[in-house]
């Protein structure tokens, strides 16, 4: 009997040792190009109350600059992820990765000069660009985890990498608070200016690492643990499966990467208005200096990446659309929770980790989705549909900043209030979305599925 075989065992499927190292040191590197991405694009938010203060921009100003940045990440990302697919796959994802990340890299720091950072319109402008790249390369970097992983630890793997968002950016976002302790809160430009310096190193710490004899000792040391690699038989330009023309139509057509697309949508609205609203919330209402605001607009991102390895790692066994709805709809009461997180430190920080289990971990359970469902040779493609419905989910501050105007300003604990109540009621749309309109495509409770959809249509065996 076959290892292979040796999985199935009286209907039970056995849990197969994988602990070699070079999936482990693939995941590592990638985490580093991850959490850079994800920094990059949270600076913004960690700085809002200074840019706010410089320019007395309005919060509906705001509101408008915000969504309009992560917007920008929707822009090219479909044809970013084709492009990427039509490459070397594994180990040659360096190839496409590297000079997207260089793109976020540059622009970011161009947004802490200060000659050409004078009108709040040079700050959107250049924010949106280096989201443009951002967006891409999470699409390439989310793909590449995923290939250096065993399919059967897509969901262990995909949540470990996702921990670089929020636990790389809870690593910056002290950096950040340390500058604006150190040099003031008018000085925010230095955060620009110097941490992205560290995107260089990282890249070339890729570069070395992934190779294609790398790649091939993953391939083997995967089919001799009874696994299953995600690059049926090659990891070469040569012997690299490429789908045909049309992947992006046909991925469109599938409810489990369409519908995926959509929660990450909504995830996203919550995700970015939570980004938008904490901050100036702890500093305007809350009354903390704007260090501080900085530093505990973070504190949710601790159980944020426990939850993602948690959630990620409980989706191989107990499937991708269970936990799936459980997340969206744990989220449902953290946002209504949120709005009690001014009357005193311990109630912000329960309730910042309390919302923090899910906030981050529906994203690496989406992406195992999404490739799961994903034809062989497009897995970019069905990723960067969700990164497509990311940029659209950034939006949401166009809703947030009118609402917190409405309710009476920045100053005013009301219009936040309204906000929460708009965020609670998105993750509550994406729980039911997901529950009657995917299909289960791993684990225990797969055969009991009862979706509005077919197997087939979601490319489910």
């Amino acid at each position: 009997m076959s290892q292979q075989e040796m999985k199935h065992i009286d209907g039970h499927r056995r849990r197969v040792p994988f602990g070699f190292g070079v999936s482990w040191a693939a995941l590592g590197v990638l985490w580093l190009v991850y959490a850079m991405n994800a920094n990059m694009r949270n600076f913004i938010y960690l700085v809002e109350p200074s840019i706010i203060k410089e320019f007395h921009a309005s919060a509906t100003t705001m509101g408008y600059i915000t969504a309009f940045i992560m917007l920008a990440m929707s822009t090219m990302v479909l044809p970013i992820s084709r492009w990427s697919d039509k490459g070397i796959h594994g180990w040659g994802r360096k190839f496409r990765e590297v000079p997207i990340a260089l793109g976020y890299m540059v622009f970011s720091i161009a947004t802490g000069v200060a000659a050409i950072t004078h009108a709040l319109w040079n700050i959107f402008v250049l924010q949106a660009i280096k989201n443009v790249f951002g967006g891409g390369g999470e699409a390439i970097e989310v793909t590449t985890v995923a290939e250096w992983w065993p399919i059967e630890r897509r969901g262990f793997a995909q949540g470990s990498h996702h921990t670089a968002y929020p636990w790389g950016t809870l690593i910056g976002g002290f950096a950040v608070a340390a500058i604006l302790a150190t040099y003031g809160a008018s000085h925010w430009r230095l955060v620009f200016l110097i941490i992205p310096l560290a995107t260089l190193p990282i890249l070339a710490l890729f570069w070395w690492f992934s190779t294609r004899r790398r790649y091939a000792a993953f391939v083997e040391k995967t089919q001799a643990a009874g696994l299953t690699p995600p690059l049926q038989g090659g990891y070469d330009s040569e012997d690299t499966h490429h789908t045909d023309e049309g992947a992006l139509r046909r991925a469109l057509r599938n409810p489990n990467i369409l519908v995926a697309g959509i929660g990450s949508c909504l995830g996203i609205a919550v995700y970015t208005g939570l980004g938008f609203w904490l901050t100036p919330y702890l500093a305007f209402v809350a009354h903390y200096n704007f260090a501080a605001a900085a530093a505990y607009s973070v504190i949710f991102t601790i159980t944020g990446g426990l939850g993602q390895i948690f959630w990620g790692s409980l989706s191989d066994r107990f499937g991708r659309k269970y936990v799936l709805i459980f997340c969206f709809v744990w989220l449902t009461v953290g946002m209504y929770m949120l709005q009690y997180t001014r009357l005193s430190l311990g109630w912000l920080i329960f309730v910042e980790l309390f919302a923090g289990v899910a906030t981050n971990g529906i994203y690496p359970v989406l992406y195992a989705l999404s490739s799961d469902s994903s034809e062989k040779g497009a897995i970019a493609v069905g990723n960067g549909i969700q990164m497509f419905g990311q940029g659209i989910g950034g939006l949401s501050p166009l809703v947030l900043g009118p609402l917190i105007a409405l309710g009476g300003g920045f100053n005013s604990a009301t219009g936040y209030v309204y906000g929460l109540w708009f965020l609670a009621g998105l993750m509550l749309i994406a729980a039911i979305l997901i529950a009657l309109f995917t299909r289960e495509t791993i684990g225990i409770f797969k055969s009991r599925d009862r979706a509005l959809v077919s197997k087939e249509s979601c490319n489910v065996q």
